[in-house]
């Protein structure tokens, strides 16, 4: 048997080293590899898509548009949190406080508006199917939502009804939303108030009892003031009168209201169409034959409780008839969202 000599004396320090460093090194080996695996690039997050529930601030996410929207998923939008001097609520909100006893006088509602049908009176001669001297009722949505379709006539989630009266404008990019099924409904902050008297009345125990919501102004339509042109009822018109003397005229009329008040209409009208608008002022307008400015307007900013009205000659510096509307006046009934 041969025997290897062995030394019995301790390993010296090199050889330590050189073992230590052979069972070291591939663990940290290891380690960084697993290191680059947690710290190394990674691929971008998936976008998310924003939802309708955007917190109310007074920066909008969106400008003014003519055109109708027919891409993509509809857009939500960010309100102001007041307009007119009221707090600006959503649809949800405002049914619920509707329910509640809470939604008195003039409300500024943010919403996404659509009409379902654009009634053939609606369809005059000077603005075509976009005419506002007609009864017309819309969809105020709390979600974005695409033009309607015979399948499904209604927003998705919480909505509201609102009527318009005539001489109330509606923004062509809501009327275009009864025309195309791809259209996307607007951004709106509508004023309006439930329990007037001019709404029309639903069938007892409806689906859409308790919506009977009257509006006043469109206000606010995708992070602009609306409406920006004169409103002229098709009757009043004359050929002699230009753009800019109606444009200066409507500016003369609505100035007859409170200074401290806010504009809800200011409309060239034939006097027989007061009474619609306006019913407390039609027996003023019997004796009219001309036409002549309905103005109409929130007594104070802020104040939701009093509409103050004018009639106002054709040139904007006489006034006709007055008076003022309380609005505070309320029937507490069902809604359905």
């Amino acid at each position: 048997m041969i025997v290897q000599p062995a030394s019995l004396g301790p390993r010296r320090r090199s050889r330590r080293a050189l073992r230590v460093v052979g069972l070291v090194v591939p663990v940290v080996v290891l380690a960084g590899v697993v290191t680059a695996g947690v710290l190394g690039p990674r691929p971008a997050p998936t976008p998310v898509t924003p939802t309708a529930s955007a917190a109310a601030v007074a920066t909008p996410l969106s400008t003014g548009a003519a055109e109708p929207q027919t891409q993509g998923e509809p857009a939500t939008a960010v309100f102001p949190s007041s307009l007119a001097g009221l707090d600006v609520h959503g649809v949800r909100w405002t049914v619920e406080a509707r329910n509640r006893g809470l939604a008195r006088g003039v409300v500024a509602v943010a919403g996404y508006l659509g009409l379902d049908e654009i009634p053939a009176l609606c369809r005059d001669r000077v603005l075509g199917v976009f005419g506002a001297f007609c009864w017309r009722v819309a969809v105020l949505g709390q979600q974005p939502w695409y033009g309607a379709t015979h399948n499904a006539p209604d927003a998705p989630g919480f909505h509201l009804h609102p009527q318009f009266p005539p001489a109330v404008r509606v923004p062509s990019q809501a009327s275009f939303v009864a025309l195309s099924p791809s259209t996307a409904t607007p951004a709106v902050i509508l004023l309006a108030r439930f329990s007037d008297s001019r709404a029309e009345e639903c069938i007892p125990y409806g689906r859409h009892c308790g919506q009977e919501l009257v509006v006043e102004r469109v206000a606010w339509v995708d992070g602009t003031e609306y409406p920006r042109t004169a409103t002229v009822d098709p009757d009043a018109e004359t050929p002699e009168r230009t753009g800019a003397a109606v444009r200066r005229d409507e500016a003369l009329a609505e100035a007859t209201l409170p200074a401290g008040g806010y504009p809800l209409l200011t409309a060239l009208v034939d006097p027989g169409m007061i009474g619609e608008v306006e019913p407390t002022a039609a027996a003023a307008a019997t004796e009219l034959s001309d036409p002549v400015w309905l103005v109409r307007g929130l007594h104070a900013r802020g104040d939701p409780s009093r509409i103050d009205w004018r009639i106002v000659t054709a040139d904007g510096r006489e006034i006709l008839a007055d008076g003022s509307v309380e609005t505070e006046s309320f029937a507490a009934t069902d809604a359905d969202g």
